[in-house]
């Protein structure tokens, strides 16, 4: 028995030993612990998966080179305001920050705004070229025997649902500008406190809206890969979806969650230790980039075993139509 399986079966039966308590899950992590199996034994699921997300890394990172290119030129910083920039004091240094690149700050503006554009476009291209694949892979290898829609990647439903979620992070500019306005109408724009606070509800509140919205778009390229449908009815497929298997996914998503945070846990624990340890500098570099290293692999594997997972589920039950 190979080292995976073994530890995947051990811990399927610590999770099916718990299941007579009483506090156990509703829904065991049968569906996570089969998604691990597969990817395990797909290694090239995972390269698929890393190929297309750090190659949306590395552009992000050409586009942030470049735009530090463009501006860095401009910014002609005297010695008594880069003395100000280094101040011990986090609070003077902040200040100071901000008066610095006020004069600046319509440049700034327009370069973030380019930066984030094609921020945005790599990454449509990007999912929708990696996710579309591998929904397509994961959905097939859950049904089987069983006969899905004709096979075929339909991009453009792919493309229209990853944009769909890109767009859908102006709900969470649109809760900003909401918090901003409500403290002005509430008469506390010159309260700081309040105006935090307010914005920060408002924010909340929208995040809670995107959070529904993007688990929607989620979902939905699982029902262009097994049915075959256009991206609205893949989003009425998914929100039906969501509603039935609702306790099979909640279980999915927080015991996939539970993972990530272990990992997360995990390193940075690993990185206090090589910080604190007396070691030389580029020792402790090459340790910190191999932890993190580490990080990125291990939370994209879990990402895509929950992707897996939920095609599992979406599999399991006949469609809709």
């Amino acid at each position: 028995m190979r080292g995976g399986d073994f530890l995947l079966r051990l811990v399927g039966r610590g999770v099916r030993s718990g299941r007579q308590t009483r506090y156990a899950f509703a829904v065991s992590m049968e569906a996570n612990l089969d998604a691990m199996r597969r990817l395990w034994r797909t290694p090239a699921l995972l390269a698929m998966e890393l190929l297309w997300r750090w190659s949306f890394g590395l552009g992000v990172l050409g586009l942030m080179i470049a735009a530090w290119g463009r501006v860095r030129p401009v910014l002609l910083l005297s010695d008594s305001e880069l003395q100000a920039i280094h101040s011990p004091d986090p609070i003077a240094r902040a200040a100071s920050v901000v008066v610095i690149l006020q004069p600046y700050a319509p440049l700034l503006l327009k370069v973030a705004a380019w930066v984030a554009l094609g921020a945005a476009v790599l990454w449509v291209l990007a999912a929708t070229a990696g996710r579309g694949i591998l929904t397509r892979i994961l959905v097939r290898q859950a049904a089987g025997e069983r006969v899905l829609a004709p096979d075929a990647t339909r991009w453009l439903s792919y493309f229209s649902l990853t944009a769909a979620r890109v767009v859908m992070l102006l709900i969470l500019v649109i809760g900003y500008l909401a918090g901003v306005l409500l403290a002005s109408v509430l008469g506390v724009a010159n309260r700081p406190m309040q105006t935090v606070l307010i914005v920060l509800l408002a924010l909340g509140v929208a995040a809670t809206v995107w959070s529904l919205v993007n688990w929607v778009l989620t979902l939905a390229p699982l029902f262009v890969a097994r049915d075959g449908c256009a991206p609205l009815d893949a989003n009425a497929e998914a929100v039906g979806f969501a509603r039935r298997r609702w306790k099979e996914l909640l279980a999915i998503a927080a015991w996939n969650g539970v993972a990530r945070w272990g990992v997360a846990i995990g390193v940075s624990l690993a990185a206090l230790f090589t910080v604190s340890a007396r070691s030389p500098a580029w020792l402790q570099l090459a340790l910190l980039a191999l932890q993190t290293l580490a990080y990125l692999v291990l939370s994209d594997w879990l990402l895509l075993a929950r992707l897996a997972a939920y095609a599992a589920v979406a599999v399991a039950e006949p469609p809709a139509r």
